[in-house]
């Protein structure tokens, strides 16, 4: 059995601007010399056999992880540059079954189980799984259009605890639904937070993204298909938010961890200007174990993907079903451009 170790001296590499820097976990910090040092990328390599990383996650393993813990609000960082010109790529259809029949969307703020399984969108969300130095955890992740076809988005508290830490053994179950892996499992190969969230656990910038190993020279957007995304555009969207929490905010009963969950509605930048976050807020109730959870733009249910723009990240207040995520500008872009290169 494999220890969990920290992984704060691998090597690693720092994405300021959209270009690559190479050095260390701990060099990391240089980018504070630079504007836009919390947008920066910083990227891990796995060091570890794709196979220890198979046999680490026994099923006894993965039914005990833990729902990651949601940090609350904080910020530090500089503010997140907005320099980088915006991105954006469209989805793709499953192979793995058929397109589900036209929804028109409705606000639906206390989360409903999602039942349409084996095809799009839920073959694109999953579980993520990792080890903590106290044990299993999970959280949620989707599969987004990337050239490399192997990358998911999650939330940057799912990746590091923010004080320059990778958690490790990161591995994807895309389209759980209560057990088993109809679509397999996928291991990780590299991961990217910003900068602000790696040093400095920022709620602006709580996003990461994964590039996986190709399972038996396939790779897992060919199998799930791919949701699409838009960075360095909006606040303002229509969307669908998917996840498998635990809890719920305000608590209710019921929730299990165990099934896909979503909800719809309005996005908004919350604060009253000047004082706004670099955020993004929906009215949902999904708590912890959908951290990672994507919010799709123009989810069009007769093709099964959207835009991914944003991300379940933390609720302000656990009475109320305000959920937030991190704005996806620059920090975002950066990351997705590290692991576009990994």
């Amino acid at each position: 059995m494999r220890s969990t170790r920290w992984a704060g001296g691998a090597t690693a590499l720092v994405v300021l601007g959209g270009m690559l820097v190479h050095g260390t976990a701990q060099a990391a910090t240089t980018a504070d010399a630079v504007p836009g040092k919390a947008s920066a990328a910083v990227v891990h390599q796995s060091a570890a056999p794709e196979q220890d990383v198979l046999s680490h996650w026994t099923a006894e393993r993965m039914r005990t992880a833990k729902p990651a813990d949601v940090p609350k609000e904080q910020h530090g960082a500089e503010p997140q540059s907005h320099v980088l010109p915006a991105k954006s790529a469209p989805g793709s259809t499953s192979p793995a079954g058929g397109k589900q029949g036209a929804a028109t969307l409705a606000a639906l703020s206390q989360s409903q189980v999602w039942t349409a399984h084996g095809q799009m969108p839920a073959t694109t969300v999953g579980k993520l799984y990792f080890d903590e130095p106290d044990g299993g955890h999970q959280c949620t992740a989707s599969v987004i259009n990337s050239a490399n076809r192997s990358m998911i988005w999650t939330a940057g508290h799912c990746v590091t605890d923010g004080a320059k830490h990778w958690y490790s053994n990161f591995v994807f179950v895309p389209d759980y639904a209560g057990s088993g892996e109809p679509l397999g499992r996928w291991t990780w190969k590299s991961v990217s937070a910003p900068n602000g969230y790696f040093d400095g656990k920022d709620s602006d910038y709580d996003l990461a993204a994964i590039t996986l190993w190709p399972r038996n020279g396939v790779n897992v957007a060919n199998v799930t298909g791919w949701q699409g995304y838009k960075f360095g555009s909006g606040y303002d969207w229509n969307v669908y938010e998917f996840g498998y929490p635990f809890d719920t905010h305000p608590a209710r009963t019921g929730i299990t961890g165990q099934q896909l969950r979503y909800c719809t509605g309005t996005t908004w930048r919350p604060g009253i200007w000047p004082f706004q976050p670099a955020q993004e807020a929906i009215h949902c109730d999904q708590g912890h174990g959908a951290s990672g959870g994507p919010w799709l733009d123009d989810l069009q249910l007769a093709r099964g993907w959207g835009y991914l723009v944003g991300n379940v990240s933390y609720h302000p207040d656990d009475n109320s079903d305000e959920e937030r995520s991190p704005h996806f500008g620059d920090a975002a872009i950066n990351v997705y451009n590290a692991q576009q290169a990994a």
